[in-house]
């Protein structure tokens, strides 16, 4: 009998450690964009959740066609949490101005889960752009197509 009940506490243990996350719902309800740099720095944002995604896969390269987006003149430190409920997809694209260069690191968290932490330069014909698609990972270089 001891043994019978040493073997179910293991297993009920064994469920209950790692058996919790079973029941949580992994469908994203916000995303947190963090962007820190050099603090004052204009740059511009264009945030979309009406667009269509695809990978090219010769070039291994995101392809994103926008539906509509909105564009906001934004001053770093940027900390910002956008509802993704409906949508669950999301498209950033941060840009300088012209003639500007900004060192810039982004964090990136759905449902406080931390999905993108990076750092690097954005230029002016050069900015940075993130995908984000709910069951879908996605190369990091993206493109947008027109």
């Amino acid at each position: 009998m001891n043994r019978i009940t040493l073997i179910t506490a293991v297993l009920v243990a064994a469920f209950v450690s790692t058996g919790c996350s079973i029941f949580e719902d992994p469908t994203p309800e916000t995303i947190s964009i963090q962007i820190t740099g050099s603090n004052g720095t204009e740059v511009l944002g264009i945030y979309s959740q009406v667009f269509v995604a695809g990978i090219n896969q010769e070039t291994d390269v995101t392809e994103v066609r926008l539906s509509g987006a909105d564009s906001v003149m934004q001053t770093l430190p940027i900390d910002t949490i956008i509802n993704i409920r409906t949508s669950r997809q999301l498209f950033l694209q941060v840009e300088t101005m012209p003639g500007d260069t900004a060192h810039v690191t982004v964090r990136v968290d759905v449902n406080s889960r931390n999905i993108l932490n990076r750092a690097g330069f954005i230029f002016p014909d050069v900015p940075f752009r993130y995908v984000y698609q709910f069951t879908r990972p996605l190369p990091d270089v993206v493109a947008v197509v027109f």
